[in-house]
């Protein structure tokens, strides 16, 4: 698998990795929607609404998106 199809989904506060999102080359289409991901290191609770790809590619840093 490359490197470049996956984009780490990080916490914010904590840097811990939540989970690993596998490129699928759609951009426009809402990609993770209505998930609710805890954090198990500093107990925060993420509900994403409405991320795209092409969002989450803009958003992300060497392919390391943190929310």
């Amino acid at each position: 698998m490359n490197k470049e199809n996956v984009i780490e989904i990080r916490c914010k506060k904590c840097n811990k990795l939540m989970m690993e999102y596998f490129v699928c080359g759609d951009d426009s289409a809402v990609a993770l929607q209505n998930i609710g991901i805890k954090c198990d290191r500093c107990k925060r609770v993420m509900i994403l609404k409405k991320y795209s790809e092409g969002m989450m590619k803009e958003h992300s840093e060497n392919g390391t998106f943190r929310i």
